[in-house]
């Protein structure tokens, strides 16, 4: 039996609108499930991963995403075992403009996608920041190992502080 080309494009019709359908109850999920995306970044490649599967979720979801860079203030001033090469305020400066670049380019990747971006550069204990500014109906999207070496070796003690404590779903990406 042959079908008129008709026929067919009206099968493919069908076929794409329930595909937008279900796209469509998924995208009503997400924004009923969760208010918004945190993604903490910082600076390291597996961030910037999280980053990516984050604006593709909120760019599907409709869902704002709320970048959080977080300058490690407990833990400068025993950082840097040279005191006499770098002030305290030098290290502070340099360690804000990281944090603002790195907030910036997730800005830039969230406007190429038609995502909004709210970005937040934040001084504290990494963990402890990303908690507090995450709400219980939140999605954190976090990357699984941070920027410094020790953590690269293990699961990010920050990640895992992250996973164990926030009051809201957290997402990890390797």
């Amino acid at each position: 039996m042959v079908f008129p080309l008709n026929a067919k494009k009206s099968c493919k019709i069908e076929h794409f609108q329930k595909l937008l359908s279900l796209s469509t109850e998924l995208n009503n999920l997400m924004k009923n499930e969760f208010g918004r995306i945190i993604l903490p970044i910082d600076g390291s490649k597996i961030a910037k991963k999280a980053g990516k599967k984050a604006l593709v979720l909120a760019k599907t979801s409709g869902l704002e995403v709320v970048a959080i860079h977080v300058i490690n203030t407990p833990g400068l001033p025993g950082l840097y075992g040279y005191q006499d090469a770098i002030s305290y305020d030098e290290m502070h400066k340099f360690l804000q403009k990281n944090g603002q670049f790195y907030l910036d380019e997730i800005e830039k990747m969230g406007k190429k996608m038609g995502v909004k971006v709210s970005k937040k550069l934040v001084e504290g204990h990494p963990a402890e920041e990303i908690i507090k500014e995450a709400k219980k109906n939140d999605l954190i999207v976090i990357g699984s190992k941070g920027s410094t070496a020790l953590e690269r070796i293990f699961l990010g003690s920050v990640t895992e502080n992250v996973a164990h404590h926030a009051s809201c779903p957290v997402m990890i990406v390797r």
